[in-house]
Parts: structure tokens; sequence; C-alpha cells
């Protein structure tokens, strides 16, 4: 279904402006951000995105008509003390939430700290960046992207393969955003993160810089870090870095 604004804007309370294209809607928002007084939550949303990028500076393959291209602008007092693990966690359940409905019968994990993962694959991630005197939520999602660069097919994926009411779940989603953002920081949502974690009590490489740390995830602690355990019995919590590898049973997720 065509993304319009018009629609998403009479089924919920933030400002959205829809666009065909766009190099990268976070970079949209953080250049509004740069030169716009920014006092309220506003949405910004491209049907494809020539230039996305996620975690690590990472492109997102973001073609048209079959994914979710989104960021969020808030003012950074809405969210201060910003606190990024939190808000990444809560971001992740709150898109889990607003996808549930739409796709009941789909199982869905997250991957510490910003990953949605379906069937052993990436469909989608989230990304917060602080900008100026704002806070953008980015969130790239492949609702139902038949094809994939070969460069990444072992790891992508998307949640289906009939199109679904994309202007229905932005409403959904920002509804959950919005809900989320005046109590993130309680961490109220980690029990739920948790029990969509696919690493805990797994073997996992965390990535930090050009840093490797080897251990077992143990829990996901109240502030969002990550806390893995070591074979000497020592065990650290981690609020930086990127789970890169994680060694799951069935041996089917590609990293």
């Amino acid at each position: 279904m065509t993304l319009s604004a018009a629609v998403i804007n009479a089924a919920q309370d933030v400002p959205v402006t829809v666009f065909a294209t766009l190099p990268s809607t976070n970079r949209y928002a953080k250049d509004f951000a740069q030169h716009h007084s920014v006092s309220g939550a506003q949405a910004f949303i491209a049907d494809t995105q020539t230039a996305g990028y996620g975690k690590r500076g990472r492109a997102f393959y973001s073609p048209s008509g079959s994914g979710l291209y989104l960021s969020l602008l808030v003012p950074a007092a809405s969210v201060a003390p910003l606190a990024p693990g939190l808000l990444t966690t809560g971001a992740a359940v709150a898109l889990v939430d607003a996808l549930q409905p739409f796709f009941p019968e789909t199982l869905f994990h997250v991957k510490w700290i910003n990953d949605i993962i379906v069937q052993d694959r990436k469909c989608g991630g989230i990304l917060v960046e602080q900008t100026h005197d704002a806070v953008v939520i980015g969130i790239g999602l492949n609702l139902f992207t038949a094809a994939f660069p070969e460069s990444i097919q072992d790891k992508a994926g998307s949640l289906g393969t009939l199109p679904v009411d994309r202007n229905a779940i932005v409403a959904a989603l920002l509804t959950q955003l919005m809900a989320l953002l005046p109590q993130y920081h309680t961490g109220h949502f980690i029990p739920r993160y948790a029990q969509l974690s696919m690493v805990l009590g797994q073997l996992v490489t965390l990535t930090i810089g050009q840093t490797q740390v080897q251990g077992v995830a143990r829990m996901i602690a109240p502030t969002g870090q990550l806390i893995l355990s070591f074979p000497d019995g020592t065990s650290q919590a981690f609020s930086a870095g990127e789970v890169t590898k994680v060694d799951l049973p069935t041996a089917n997720y590609g990293g």
C-alpha cells in the first residue's frame, strides 16, 4: 500500500512527512534539527532510501514499496538525560509490539542491542542518534522484501511475502513509541526485551570498536546493558558494542 501522510496523521498524534526518496531519514531528521527548533515530536518517512545506514555506519538496503524507513525526531529534553541503551531496547520492544498484530504467526526475536530477527535473519534495526537539541530514533524494516543483494542474502530477511498496510503499521509504531518515551528511564520493558532475546544463554562475540570479547550472554541488566560471563568465572556488563556472532544450536543464524 502506498504511504500516505494524510492517512497516517489521521490515525495518531505525531505529525508525519512522507517522501518518495531520501538519502536517509535519520540524516534528514538531523539536518532538520540543525536548521529548525524542535519543540515537539515529528516523524519523517521515505518509501526508499538511497543511502540508508545503521549501526557502525553500515548500509541498510532500502528498496521502494516493500519496507519501512522511519525516523522519529523528538526534543532532547523529552528524553533527558539520554540513556541510549534503554531507549534502543525500549524502541525494539515497541516495534515488536506494534508489528505483532499485523504478523500474528511470526516469532520475533531481538539481538542485542538493536536488531530485529525473524527466522534467524535480520529484518530490521534501530539507530538512536543525538543531534543539536534533539534525538532521532531511526527504524529500518524489511516488511515483504523479496530479494536482497548477494552480499547480505545470508543475513537479511523480511517479515512476509505479501504487501501489508504500511500506513497502519506506521501509526501503530508511532503510538507505541510515544507511549514509551515518558517512562523509558524506568526500564519497565526489560523483562519483555529479555523474553524476546536470541542471545541469552548463548556464546556470543561482542565487537567494541576494534576489540572483540567472547562470553556467554547471561542477562539484560535493568539499564539495558548486556552482561557476559567468562570461563574464569567473572562477568562484565557492556553498554556499548554489537553482538556480531551468536553460536545458536540450529547453526542457521548468519551473524
